[in-house]
């Protein structure tokens, strides 16, 4: 029985990891288990997954480029169509 852990982030989202193979994994040249793996620990994260922090470094970067872009008046919000 192999040993699992789970971490869940504070996106919701949550990650399985390998903690420990069994015997028969270790001894297996593919370390295939076919046995139950067990969930041993449970680690409640206090910030969000790596995907989740990319898509919002991302985010606040298109944003600030918009901004710069726009020279922070924020064209296209209130109506201006260009030039017509």
């Amino acid at each position: 029985m192999c040993d699992f852990e789970e971490f869940i982030f504070t996106c919701s989202h949550s990650t399985i990891r390998l903690k420990s193979y069994c015997h028969f994994a270790r001894n297996d040249p593919n370390h295939q288990c076919f046995g139950v793996k067990k969930l041993r620990n449970v680690w409640d994260q206090d910030y969000e997954c790596g995907d989740c922090m990319e898509r919002n470094r991302r985010n606040a970067w298109a944003q600030a480029q918009a901004q710069r872009y726009n020279g922070g008046f924020g064209y296209g919000s209130n109506g201006y169509q260009g030039g017509q």
